[in-house]
């Protein structure tokens, strides 16, 4: 019996270095979705075209993107890479790569863009895509990418919220809308400038989000697409060239504090607040303050805004052309209206820079037209105005319709450009623009410079 105190001292003496080299569980958990997913991280660095200024400009950023397919393909967002003209790589293994743009969604902001793996003698690594809608608040993640241009760089924290909404219209830095199809994910794992693009990972070491938002002045507050979301865009590119969505025209608002007013119980139905113009909706007759209950049968409810993206996509997921069934509360009387869906067609229009009259314009889109309120898709959108130059000068801003050159209609995109060739290669002192600004007309007269003619995107 006296020897016991002997055994155990023994005993801890050697048990002691062992448990001071242990790695705890958490920690380990860690290094192993670090190991799972670093290897895939991509540190993007390519040169975009931007028009928003007045003048084309080409700027080089830096964003990141992660590895999701053995053929070299990498997720993105589309602000890092939607938009380039030239895309640099760099892999885990410093190896320099040359990539593509395949194709690119604004309203999510994903893109995918494509590695030239020709002379590539590494071994690239691939990462496992998650199930965003498993995850949980309070849950460990890490965010991956190239903060600030660090690369390589890894972040740790929690899960905020599983479904942030933002009110309002959000833009991403180009400029184009984004965000109406999804919640986002919040975290306070550190999301900076150049971690666009990079992966949320949770500890099975698996994406669960695409890092794309940072909060300025604020810490410890950064957002990601969810991963369920980016599935299916990146499904849709790779199989159709692009994401093809279905619109109705029907702007909505959540219910919360209405239903007294409207007659619905609580959780019921989707209120329409606006309709779009010349739309399918208006077509069917549907009307401001109309409460949708079902689309083909199917309950349907936002009573908080969050609730909203959801719906939207259930609408823009239909096929182009097929027939729904609505059933509505319009004021104490619920009838049912079939409506017929519409493609909701290309997002963004053609550029050009008008160098000698210091703007540049945009061709319109129907999506460009629900965004800025307008009543169709006639007209060039004004995208940018030079601070010093003869359109700025004259009082044109960002956000004109441009209807009419020298008193002639001017409807789309060729014809503006065609008039503006004509006009550039005269020698027309003067232009005058017939313009719509929220909602009015106003006369624009400008000095042009010297006449000069150029390419639609150069």
């Amino acid at each position: 019996m006296k020897r016991c105190p002997l055994i155990y001292c023994f005993l801890i003496s050697w048990l002691l270095p062992v448990l001071a080299t242990a790695v705890p569980p958490l920690q380990q958990a860690i290094y192993n979705a670090r190991d799972r997913v670093l290897p895939a991280l991509v540190h993007i660095q390519p040169v975009i075209t931007d028009y928003r200024t007045g003048k084309m400009i080409k700027q080089s950023v830096v964003g990141s993107g992660i590895i999701f397919h053995k053929d070299g393909y990498v997720v993105t967002n589309y602000h890092v890479a939607g938009k380039a003209e030239r895309i640099i790589c760099t892999l885990y293994d410093k190896e320099q790569l040359k990539a593509e743009l395949i194709g690119g969604d604004p309203m999510t902001d994903i893109a995918i863009i494509k590695l030239n793996l020709s002379d590539y003698k590494g071994n690239l690594h691939v990462a496992e895509f998650g199930n965003s809608d498993s995850i949980q608040v309070g849950q460990f993640v890490l965010a991956m990418g190239s903060p600030l241009a660090l690369s390589r760089s890894v972040s740790c924290g929690v899960i905020s919220t599983t479904d942030r909404y933002f009110s309002g219209d959000v833009h991403l830095p180009s400029g184009e809308r984004t965000g109406v199809y999804n919640n986002w994910i919040q975290t306070d794992a550190a999301i900076n400038p150049g971690n666009s693009g990079g992966p949320l990972v949770d500890l099975n070491g698996k994406v669960v989000g695409i890092n794309s938002r940072a909060t300025l002045f604020a810490n410890n507050i950064g957002f990601a697409i969810p991963i369920n979301i980016v599935k299916f865009v990146v499904e849709s590119i790779l199989t159709k060239g692009k994401v093809i969505r279905s619109w109705i025209g029907v702007q909505c608002q959540e219910l919360q504090d209405l239903e007294g007013w409207f007659g619905t119980a609580l959780n019921e139905g989707v209120l329409i607040a606006s309709i779009d113009p010349h739309s399918p909706a208006e077509d069917a007759g549907l009307r401001a303050g109309d409460i949708i209950l079902k689309v083909d049968s199917q309950s349907v409810s936002a009573r908080f805004a969050e609730e909203l993206p959801t719906f939207y996509k259930m609408i823009a997921d239909y096929p182009a052309g097929k027939k729904i069934s609505l059933t509505i509360r319009r004021e104490d009387v619920v009838i049912n209206i079939d409506i017929i869906t519409r493609e909701l067609g290309n997002l963004l229009g053609e550029d050009l820079d008008c160098k000698e009259w210091g703007f540049t314009v945009k061709g319109m889109t129907k999506q460009m037209a629900v965004d800025n309120q307008l009543e169709d898709t006639l007209g060039i959108y004004v995208s940018g105005v030079k601070r010093v130059g003869p359109a700025g000068d004259a009082g044109l801003v960002p956000g004109d319709v441009i209807k009419g050159i020298n008193e002639k209609p001017v409807e789309t995109f060729r014809e503006f450009y065609d008039r503006y060739n004509e006009i550039a290669n005269s020698a027309a002192d003067r232009v005058l623009f017939t313009v719509k600004r929220y909602g009015s007309t106003k006369f624009i007269l400008i000095k042009m410079d010297n006449s000069k003619t150029t390419e639609p995107g150069k």
